[in-house]
């Protein structure tokens, strides 16, 4: 009787044995002509299968042999128990017929013997049975549905993913499309309105701008040309579903605030630059501290350059320091002729929201114009600006054009600190207009602009050394839209920084959209791929300004032609 017990621990000792091996003997097996697809019934049709097999062959195959484990396990409990009873039967007989008590015990013995073998070998073959319908049950799991993703091909922008139902294309994040197909960007965001409530004179927002600050926190600032070019403020909160809690808006000047610029601060204070006219503006700062119902503690505004024309830019920076750019000019004496050169004013920002300006730093003795700026560090900045031409000294008849330059600068101590090799991308062409600038990796900025002369927009991609801040084009200028676009504008990191990309929003003026290009940059290979166009708003606009608020979202503030109505939408990206 024990035999039987020894029979079945020995069989199912080889069935966990063997299943390591199923997979490899399922591949000989595939390759020598058994693999299959499944049927309506869900049989399996053999045929000639050529190449290394799919996992779902794998699976199909390694199914069945479990099936056929089971089937053996029941039909050896059932021989099994057909053999006790005739044992059994057997053993009654011998005691009946038994005239010696030593024999009779012996017997009776045996009996309980065979008893207890009997349940413990049918407990062996209970679990054989349980393991191969617990393996049978999940191994039809995976196969049940059909192919996996290595027998689906998706299309554009598509993806395969396992679901309840089994593998199925599904449109990557960001992208729409039914059942994974015909995937494709959305036409529009839905936008939402940037100020709610009533108005008795409407809102006809320009010279938008904005900034993330604090860990969700916006702010936007723009124009109101409704009222007499007044410069106004919202501030928010973005919450994770993409809408934003806004107070209503608060003018920082009764005056005119033309090219107004806001920033934050570590410490959630806010600092916002403007000049009073469109052409000979006196150039403004004003910094507010901001409470935890988001209210405005304003302290007084400080002039700091005349005669301005042009956009500033500014950059948040430790200590709740500030650094503004803006282009300066200075008129002739007696002894040193009139100039015109890049300058800059560090700051810092008050609890009460009071200014302190801690220093002037000229960065150029050239006149400049059209700046950005992008940070790549907590202490470090990019500016890209268009400055004038660069004469060599020795040879007045040699110039260097810089249209499109970049200037690497960062916050020493209580001083700012500009790197004079500064960098042209094109160093023979003129007509260089509007553009942007962003952090695509660690060290690593995008520079878009838009070439006039060619009537195309172009992108280039410099890298900063760590330790000289020597900066170096690694990727050519490359056209990414043919056309002209009013403005040329970049997100920093708009994805993640283990998948770099660059994001440039302009307007396609034959189709009279706003679009986002989107381009796949490979640190490995210093190389631009993958450059999309999508257009994410069916209009022209008067005005538009973007920030990247983590996460791969982005949130855009606009106002679109004619009336000049202030919105935002909040977009996110996903791996292309």
């Amino acid at each position: 009787a024990p035999m039987w017990k020894h029979e079945a621990m020995a069989f199912f000792a080889l069935l966990v044995a063997a299943l390591p091996l199923l997979t490899l003997a399922s591949s000989s097996m595939l390759r020598a002509g058994g693999g299959g697809q499944p049927q309506a019934s869900g049989e399996v049709v053999t045929g000639l299968h050529i190449g290394a097999p799919t996992e779902f062959q794998k699976m199909s195959y390694l199914l069945r042999t479990i099936q056929k484990y089971k089937a053996v396990a029941q039909d050896r409990h059932t021989t099994l128990e057909t053999r006790h009873q005739a044992e059994e039967q057997r053993i009654k007989s011998a005691i009946e017929q038994a005239q010696a008590p030593g024999a009779k015990l012996a017997l009776a013995q045996t009996w309980t013997s065979n008893v207890q073998s009997l349940k413990d070998t049918e407990r062996v073959f209970d679990n054989i049975e349980k393991f191969s319908e617990s393996m049978a049950s999940l191994l039809s799991s995976a196969t049940s549905s059909g192919y996996g993703c290595e027998e689906l091909t998706c299309g554009e922008h598509a993806s395969c993913t396992t679901l309840s139902t089994g593998p199925q294309c599904v449109c990557k994040e960001g992208y729409m499309g039914l059942e994974g197909k015909d995937c494709r960007a959305p036409p529009e965001m839905r936008p939402y309105p940037l100020i709610v409530g009533f108005r008795e004179v409407p809102v006809q927002a320009a010279d938008m701008n904005i900034c993330v600050f604090g860990l969700n926190k916006v702010a936007v600032v723009y124009r109101d040309v409704a009222q007499g070019h007044a410069g106004s403020v919202v501030v928010g909160s973005v919450r994770d579903a993409g809408l934003a809690a806004l107070v209503r808006p608060v003018q920082f000047t009764s005056g005119k605030a033309y090219g107004p610029v806001v920033t934050g601060t570590d410490s959630g204070r806010l600092a916002i630059v403007w000049r009073d006219d469109s052409r000979m503006g006196s150039c403004w700062m004003r910094g507010a501290a901001v409470g935890e119902d988001l209210s405005l503690s304003w302290g007084d505004r400080q002039s700091f350059c005349t005669g301005q024309a042009h956009k500033m830019v500014v950059v948040p920076l430790p200590r709740d320091r500030l650094a503004v750019v803006f282009s300066d000019k200075a008129k002739a004496t007696l002894h040193t002729p009139a100039e015109k050169f890049g300058n800059s004013v560090l700051a810092s920002v008050g609890e009460t929201g009071e200014l302190a300006l801690l220093g002037r730093f000229r960065f150029s003795d050239h006149p400049v114009m059209r700046l950005e700026v992008t940070k790549i560090a907590p202490m470090a900045f990019v500016l890209a600006a268009r400055a004038g031409s660069a004469v060599d000294d020795l040879d007045q008849s040699m110039s260097t054009k810089q249209e499109a330059t970049a200037i690497y600068a960062e916050m020493i101590d209580d001083d700012l600190v500009f790197n004079p090799n500064v960098v042209n991308i094109e160093p023979t062409k003129a007509q260089i207009w509007s553009r942007g600038v962003s952090l695509v990796a660690p060290n690593t900025i995008a520079y878009a602009y838009q070439d006039g002369a060619d009537r195309a927009m172009k992108m280039a991609v410099l890298e900063v050394d760590p330790l000289t801040h020597k900066m170096e084009v690694v990727q050519r200028p490359a056209v990414i839209h043919d056309g002209v676009s009013p403005y040329v504008s970049m997100l920093s990191a708009p994805y993640m920084a283990a998948h770099p990309h660059t994001l440039v929003y302009y307007e396609d003026q034959k189709a009279n959209r706003s679009m986002v290009n989107l381009c796949t940059w490979s640190v490995a290979d210093k190389k631009l791929s993958q450059c999309e166009d999508f257009p994410w708003l069916d209009q022209r606009l008067r005005s538009v300004a973007g920030a990247h608020l983590g996460g791969g979202r982005s949130l855009l503030a606009f106002a679109a032609e004619p009336a000049g109505e202030p919105y935002y939408a909040v977009f996110g990206l996903s791996k292309k």
